[in-house]
């Protein structure tokens, strides 16, 4: 899979993307040909795009790239607490330019459909079109926000392979569709395994904080995207509700014969991979109605300073600070707008997660793999039954019976494999998107956030050790020598 390195004083990201040609990479482009610009759905990498990259009405007529973003799938970076959507952006048109990337129409998902639009708003001339599937609320909306906050605590701080599959299964059940096939369910739960188990927490939350601090865009911005616009929205999806994408449409005035909704019959999940071949059949018919371009890879014209510093007045002007044209052009940090307290709590919030995660739990084997698969897990106490209770699942003993001599029964067949993965139902009431008062508070939890002990003093075998130890006359210390070992080691 090849790389793109993004490199500057104050930053360094290795960008892996990925494309449709026999090489994986860009040299392989058929310049008679238009150019796509994909961007993963939430939660996942590039290779979830499969079902894009594997459609004959795409991949057949179309030079289609994927690009993880450098805090997701194979990309690599130097953490910093200023990366937000808009440095997303800028990755991208950094890419753009070290690649030779022609204009391309660009497809996003979730929440990077906000890194699409700004990319639109602040390079203009890289984007042929855009096609937007399940656009976000500006801010998460206060259920999804407060739900987030739990689910992710239970994740990664989860100290049992049980507790685990069981924050899995609550995530699935807001991403999968309903009748989601076993082995898609298991597929989808060990990538969650593999790529954010507790003892990668610090990578978890550093994904978690863009989505949860983002900021909205205001009305200069979404004015300024002037390319064609379609959107792809799930009509009964609670976490991307149609009443937020319905809001976008109205605040991009200036695309020409106005953005397109289209409506997936579709409940919760991604629409991408769940609904991929009308997704696609839809995006495809969207394509066609473009002019035809094509897909030389010319070298530029211009320097890279040159190219970026056009984004940054265009920011400038967006937000009317002057002083964002002092900033470094080279650099994609440049293009933050995250304030200095949001930077300090963020990183701040990197710390705390990082605690002990070396220690944390592994849901994998030795070999890297997840230990078993989603779909073969039993019966525990985290399963909550109809009556809104949770059982331990144990079975009673059968009585003895009365007549020894009698033959014993065959043992029970096997039970069959499953044809769908029962999730949990999920009702997430309609709420208005956070505020950044509310954001702060949140920011403020995750700087404390750890696993939470009842236990005020260390007690072995009955013996309490004190956790202050003072002086008494006629001794050096109150505090035994066996009580110190016994401190250290507990510590």
């Amino acid at each position: 899979m090849p790389f793109v390195d993004l490199v500057a004083k104050d930053d360094f990201a290795s960008l892996w993307y990925s494309t449709n040609t026999a090489c994986r990479n860009v040299g392989g482009f058929d310049p008679t040909r238009p150019t796509i610009v994909m961007l993963h759905p939430l939660h996942v990498d590039s290779t979830w795009l499969y079902p894009q990259l594997d459609d004959p009405r795409l991949t057949n007529k179309f030079n289609i790239i994927t690009f993880d973003t450098r805090i997701t799938g194979a990309s690599v970076c130097r953490f910093s607490g200023m990366y937000d959507l808009y440095v997303a952006a800028a990755d991208i048109a950094h890419a753009f330019y070290h690649l030779r990337i022609p204009p391309a129409h660009i497809f996003a998902s979730e929440v990077f459909s906000y890194v699409a639009l700004r990319l639109a708003a602040l390079f203009p001339d890289l984007c042929l079109s855009l096609t937007l599937c399940n656009v976000s609320a500006p801010t998460e909306p206060k259920v999804v926000f407060e739900g987030w906050e739990e689910l992710m605590r239970l994740w990664c701080y989860a100290e049992d392979l049980e507790s685990f599959e069981h924050a899995c299964g609550l995530h699935l059940s807001h991403t999968a569709a309903p009748d989601v096939h076993p082995d898609l369910a298991d597929e989808i739960v060990a990538h969650y395994q593999m790529n954010w188990p507790p003892f990668k927490r610090n990578k978890l939350i550093t994904f978690a904080q863009v989505i949860l601090n983002r900021t909205p865009m205001n009305a200069t911005e979404l004015a300024a995207v002037r390319c064609p616009v379609l959107m792809c929205q799930a009509d009964k999806n609670p976490i991307f509700p149609v009443i937020y994408a319905e809001q976008l449409v109205e605040g991009l005035i200036n695309v020409p014969n106005g953005a397109v909704l289209y409506n997936v019959k579709a409940a919760i999940g991604f629409i991408t991979i769940f609904s991929a071949s009308i997704v696609n059949k839809v995006f495809s018919t969207f394509l066609a109605r473009q002019p035809l371009t094509r897909s030389d890879l010319s070298k530029p014209t211009e320097s890279l300073a040159e190219f970026m510093m056009s984004g940054l007045r265009r920011l400038a002007e967006f937000t009317k600070e002057p002083s964002i044209l002092t900033r470094d052009p080279k650099s994609p940090l440049s293009f933050s707008r995250v304030t200095q307290e949001v930077c300090r709590n963020q990183e701040a919030a990197v710390r705390a997660y990082e605690k002990g995660q070396r220690r944390a739990f592994s849901p994998l084997s030795t070999n890297g793999r997840p230990m078993r698969k989603y779909s073969e897990r039993k019966d525990d106490w985290m399963q909550i039954g109809p009556d809104g209770f949770s059982y331990s699942g144990r079975h009673s003993r059968p009585a003895p019976s009365e007549n020894k001599d009698k033959k014993p029964s065959p043992p029970p067949e096997p039970p069959k494999p499953a044809q769908v993965v029962v999730l949990e139902d999920i009702d997430i009431p309609l709420s208005e998107p956070v505020s950044s008062t509310e954001q702060a508070i949140a920011r403020s939890r995750r700087v404390v956030v750890g696993p939470v002990s009842t236990v005020e003093q260390q007690v072995v075998k009955g013996l309490e050790i004190p956790a202050n130890t003072g002086k008494s006359k006629g001794s050096k210390t109150a505090t035994t020598k066996t009580q110190q070992i016994m401190r250290k080691y507990l510590s």
